[in-house]
């Protein structure tokens, strides 16, 4: 992945750790309301949509901007804040 700036580096892997804070949601949501096989189904599914957030969006941007890696705290930080400001931007 060749990104023009930082910046835009900065934008793309909290977009990924966003998406990726939604995926994780969905097995959290869901999971009271399924069956345990259903919800090893989603579980599987998420995990791998996760993973392949992971390989192709944030990991090819911390390679690239190895100072760009953050602490499990921050990440959760991150996705909750872009969260946030997604909805008060459509409210």
């Amino acid at each position: 992945m060749n990104l023009p700036s930082k910046d835009v580096a900065i934008l793309v892997r909290d977009a990924g750790m966003e998406a990726m804070d939604a995926l994780n949601a969905i097995v959290v949501e869901t999971e009271p309301h399924l069956s345990k096989e259903d919800g090893k189904d989603v579980r599987l599914a998420v995990a791998r949509s996760i993973s392949a957030i992971l390989d192709n969006i944030v990991n090819p941007v911390l390679r690239s901007y190895p100072d760009l890696d953050v602490d499990e705290d921050s990440w959760g930080a991150i996705a909750a804040a872009r969260a946030r400001n997604r909805v008060a931007s459509n409210a």
